[in-house]
C-alpha cells in the first residue's frame, strides 16, 4: 500500500483518466454482486464505498500546479486550491440533491423498492463527496492558501 501512496499524478490527462476509472470501477463490482445474488441494497452500497474510496485515494495521489510533490497531503485536503474544492463540492451537492429528487419521484410512482434504495445510496454517496470537498475548501481558505495568478501558460491543443 505504501508504494501506491508514493505515486503522484500531476498531468491533467492522467487525472481525468483516474476520475473516469474511479466512477467506472463500481459497475463491474455491482454486476458481480448482482450475479452472485446479493441483497438488492448491497451492490449499490459497495459501489458507493468503492467510489468514495477511489476519490479519497485520488486526493492523496493528485498534485496541483505549484503544489509540493513529495510530502503527503493532510487527510482533509482534497484539491490543491480552495476554488476547485468549492466548485467540486457544489457540483457533488447538486448531484446529491438530484438523487434525492429521484428518490421522491420513485416514492410517488411506486416503482420497485431497490430503485428507492439505490437513489438513497447515491444521494448519500454524493453528499459525502460534497462534504469532503467543501470541508477542504473551508480549511484551505482558513489557512490562506490561494492559487497563484498563472503558474504556466495554458496548454495548446492541436487537432
Amino acid at each position: 500500500m505504501r508504494r501506491i501512496l508514493d505515486v503522484r499524478i500531476v498531468r491533467w490527462e492522467l487525472k481525468l483518466l483516474y476520475v473516469a476509472a474511479a466512477f467506472g470501477i463500481g459497475y463491474p463490482v455491482r454486476a458481480l454482486l448482482f450475479a452472485a445474488g446479493a441483497a438488492p441494497f448491497v451492490p449499490g452500497l459497495v459501489d458507493a464505498l468503492v467510489t468514495i474510496g477511489a476519490f479519497v485515494l485520488g486526493a492523496r495521489l493528485f498534485r496541483g500546479n505549484g503544489e509540493a510533490i513529495a510530502p503527503p497531503r493532510p487527510w482533509w485536503r482534497m484539491t490543491a486550491w480552495p476554488t476547485l474544492s468549492k466548485n467540486l463540492g457544489i457540483l457533488f451537492a447538486f448531484v446529491a440533491v438530484s438523487f434525492v429528487l429521484i428518490a421522491v419521484r420513485v416514492v410517488q410512482s411506486d416503482v420497485q423498492v431497490y430503485s428507492l434504495v439505490d437513489s438513497g445510496i447515491g444521494a448519500l454517496q454524493f453528499a459525502v463527496l460534497a462534504f469532503l470537498y467543501l470541508n477542504s475548501a473551508v480549511r484551505l481558505t482558513r489557512r490562506g492558501i490561494v492559487k497563484p495568478e498563472r503558474l504556466r501558460p495554458p496548454p495548446r491543443l492541436r487537432f
